[in-house]
């Protein structure tokens, strides 16, 4: 059972990265009047068109200081119940809403930030100083003699008469997967393990390197990398970096573990609700305190080593947004259960802030495809990452950076939040209800609504370049419950920076993340 809720705690974390989100235009609003559509799940136009958006005056503050959220008409807390005609959807929203203090929200056009040599240098100065880089594909393979300890240990099992020594058949029986046997060979696991080691110099050489993004193997120009290993502070660093069709800066440092292997590094789950069903974690991971005790920092102290980091890169106009208690690991060879959390950190997440207005932080990467046919590629979100802990720099993620370039609209109408509450009611119960079958119910509880931007572009036409929007995000939980005649089941997920829904916050339009439109 428990290997099985910890395969489903992985299949989670893949949804995390990767659920789509309803995206949908709703027609019928003009002059900033909200009607509700005869069938509202219709996208609207791919892109950044401007036709949409009308110029406003600046604000002019309040008496007592506020500014926009007066002017919106912005609760202290969004308060609302709703539920479909046959109460298979019900909504509750007790939610802390979050509007930036300012007086005017600009549209900026943005584009890929240049992935060059001046970038590369910065970025390897930044965490590495005058450090030696070495080639990580030669620095990180295996020795001989850790292979040779690897074809000791399958041998041992061998004689044992132990087929299965990591659990792979049993873990594939277990998940009901046709023809278990394939996941896992033993004699053919020693027989990869001898010609590896025919082929493996005696010791790792230690190539010096200068950073810099190469063709791939295929000799695609449109996909570049590169691989290094750095020695620094009595640790080995994996020093990645990717560029590509979809994700136009892909930067990933990473201290590696025992015999420099990779570690490995959750979301943390401590901060999501999952109850029921997949979502078990019980008996699975340390307690939260035990974490904190390994993490051997506080979050304040975190954040501000990451604060030091995001400095000398330059992103001065960033801001850490969500903090998180996260556990790490050495990457598995085996069935999760054999391989204990062994490392504890806290994972910051940064956004950028322009003129005092921040782009929501939200988990969704934007890499999805309209369709199985499509042919163009997408264009993933800006996201920065640290993991640090009492060790220091543990893991730097740096995700397709923007450029931001010139005012659009100098300062956008935007709807009313009673209108932009009028719309996520409505659309929260027609995109929701298709989520539930026969025999079960869905409840949403939403917790906190926060204006700020996010970008979006028409990929048919350039996914280099798009704007960036103001959006409603609506987070909370959702619970889902299974009759009697089903099972009586219910599974409850709250994830912190997953929005139930995306609304452009002065057309009222749907924005799929998952898109990017």
């Amino acid at each position: 059972m428990k290997r099985k809720q910890l395969l489903s705690l992985l299949l989670c974390g893949a949804l995390l990265s990767g659920m789509a989100q309803g995206c949908a235009q709703l027609s019928g609003i003009a002059q900033g009047h909200a009607k509700t559509p005869e069938h509202p799940l219709v996208r609207e136009k791919k892109g950044p068109s401007l036709e949409n958006y009308e110029k406003a005056d600046p604000l002019e503050p309040a008496a007592d200081g506020s500014t926009l959220a007066r002017h919106l008409q912005v609760p202290d807390t969004y308060e609302a119940s709703a539920a479909s005609d046959d109460n298979r959807f019900q909504l509750s929203c007790h939610a802390q809403v979050t509007v930036p203090d300012v007086t005017q929200i600009p549209l900026w056009k943005v584009s890929q930030k240049p992935f060059d040599e001046a970038w590369i240098s910065q970025v390897t100065e930044t965490f590495f100083g005058d450090a030696p880089i070495y080639d990580g594909d030669s620095y990180f393979r295996f020795s001989k003699e850790q292979i040779q300890e690897r074809i000791n240990e399958l041998k041992a099992y061998e004689a044992e008469g132990n087929l299965d020594p990591y659990g792979y058949i049993a873990y594939a029986q277990e998940e009901g997967w046709e023809n278990p046997e394939q996941y896992f060979n033993l004699q053919e696991s020693i027989s990869i393990y001898e010609k590896e080691y025919d082929n493996t110099p005696e010791t790792i050489e230690k190539t010096k390197v200068t950073p810099v993004l190469s063709e791939d193997d295929t000799g695609d120009s449109s996909s570049r990398y590169f691989e290094g290993a750095v020695e620094l502070d009595g640790s080995a660093y994996r020093y990645s970096m990717k560029a590509g069709p979809a994700n136009s800066m892909d930067i990933k440092i990473s201290r590696a573990g025992t015999d420099n292997s990779p570690l490995e590094w959750n979301y943390s789950l401590y901060d999501y609700q999952l109850e029921g069903g997949y979502y078990s974690m019980e008996n699975d991971f340390p307690s939260r305190e035990k974490a904190e005790e390994m993490a051997g920092i506080t979050e304040k102290q975190a954040v501000e080593i990451a604060d030091r980091y995001m400095e000398k890169l330059g992103l001065t106009d960033f801001s850490a947004k969500n903090t998180a208690l996260s556990l790490g690991r050495l990457h598995p060879s085996g069935p999760p259960i054999s391989y204990p959390y062994s490392e504890a950190g806290y994972r910051i997440s940064y956004t950028r802030d322009i003129q005092g207005f921040p782009v929501t932080d939200e988990v969704d990467p934007g890499l999805s495809m309209p369709s199985m046919d499509s042919t163009t590629a997408p264009w993933g979100y800006e996201k920065v990452y640290f993991c640090v802990n009492k060790d220091g720099l543990q893991q730097a993620e740096i995700l397709n950076l923007y450029q931001v370039e010139e005012q659009q609209i100098d300062n956008v109408t935007l709807l009313s939040f009673p209108e932009i509450a009028d719309i996520f009611e409505n659309m929260a119960r027609i995109k929701y209800s298709d989520y539930v079958s026969p025999g079960e119910s869905i409840r949403l509880d939403v917790t906190k609504a926060v204006l700020g931007y996010t970008r979006i572009y028409d990929p048919d036409t350039d996914n280099t370049s798009g704007i960036l929007v103001p959006v409603w995000d609506f987070f909370g939980t959702k619970e889902r419950l299974v009759n009697e005649e089903s099972g009586n089941s219910r599974t409850k997920e709250g994830i912190p920076d997953q929005s139930f829904l995306t609304i452009n916050a002065a057309n009222g339009t749907m924005v799929d993340r998952s898109l990017g439109y």
